[in-house]
């Protein structure tokens, strides 16, 4: 691969050599010639202005400069003294999940998910049983078990991933349903009749 490279870098070497003896007239002509003579009318310019003139100008670039660098330190000191403070507890966090999971993605809407199973799983184990969890050889206590869409979502959010429900690659396809489409309003109800039981 190194010797393909440098093969290549050597035979551009010899295009450009080749090229430049050949052109050489035409960029003479085309690029050294104008800036020859851009470079010899502002020298011309240059001698033309006065000693004191060009002093002044310097002198005044930098006070300008100066006077802007105090400015934005001065604006920056102030801007670090104040900084905003913007703390986010758990229920804003959640709040701002539940907002982005209106759209087509199913990110949010399996975070949302996930923190609503493990509640539920927690709750299920204070009680002392495993409610919604419960295998086939377990029996949940009576009143425990959701509705079978609820349970659907909170099993989904606790042991799938939004990756297991990709969204369709062409945007005239349609989405498939998934269990995170569920309202979240009935997963909270229900968590809530559980909590409402300790």
């Amino acid at each position: 691969m190194k010797q393909h490279r440098l093969l290549l870098i050597l035979v551009g070497l010899l295009v450009a050599i080749i090229l430049a003896f050949f052109l050489k007239d035409v960029v003479r002509q085309a690029v050294v010639t104008p800036f020859a003579y851009l470079w010899w009318a502002l020298a011309l310019v240059y001698s033309a202005i006065p000693q004191v003139v060009l002093w002044i100008l310097l002198l005044a670039v930098i006070i300008l400069s100066l006077i802007t660098s105090l400015l934005t330190g001065y604006s920056r000191e102030r801007a670090y003294e104040e900084p905003p403070i913007s703390t986010q507890g758990p229920v804003e966090i959640l709040a701002g999940w539940i907002s982005n999971s209106v759209g087509e993605g199913n990110y949010y809407k399996w975070m949302i998910a996930n923190r609503l199973g493990k509640l539920a799983s927690e709750l299920s184990g204070r009680a002392g049983n495993r409610g919604f969890l419960a295998g086939p050889q377990e029996k949940a206590a009576p009143g425990r078990i959701p509705s079978e869409a609820v349970q659907r979502y909170l099993k989904a959010g606790l042991k799938e991933s939004f990756a297991d429900y990709p969204l369709p690659s062409l945007p005239f396809m349609h989405r498939k349903p998934t269990p995170f489409d569920l309202d979240v309003q009935e997963a909270v109800e229900f968590l809530e009749s559980q909590m409402d039981d300790h």
